[in-house]
């Protein structure tokens, strides 16, 4: 589990379920498993050394229309966001 950021919103997703340790995982890996196009950019940032949860800070193209990017932050929330009963 991390902390996913989107960097042009500021969307800040806690609980995104990862398959394995996002610091073991590719950015393909990470891009195929947020659903993202080629046109973002995945940077792992690894903060268990300050006793914080890996950030997965995720970038756009400048071409990228904002109403995309809201769309794929929906989906990760909708399908990889812990859910809590």
């Amino acid at each position: 589990m991390a902390t996913t950021i989107d960097q042009r919103t500021k969307i800040v997703i806690h609980g995104v379920t990862y398959p394995v340790d996002p610091r073991d995982m590719t950015a393909e890996e990470i891009r195929e498993h947020l659903f993202l196009p080629d046109e973002a950019d995945i940077e792992v940032l690894d903060h268990q050394d300050e006793g914080d949860l890996t950030e997965v800070g995720i970038s756009w193209a400048e071409g990228v229309d904002g109403k995309v990017v809201l769309d794929h932050i929906r989906r990760i929330i909708q399908e990889r966001m812990v859910r809590i009963v």
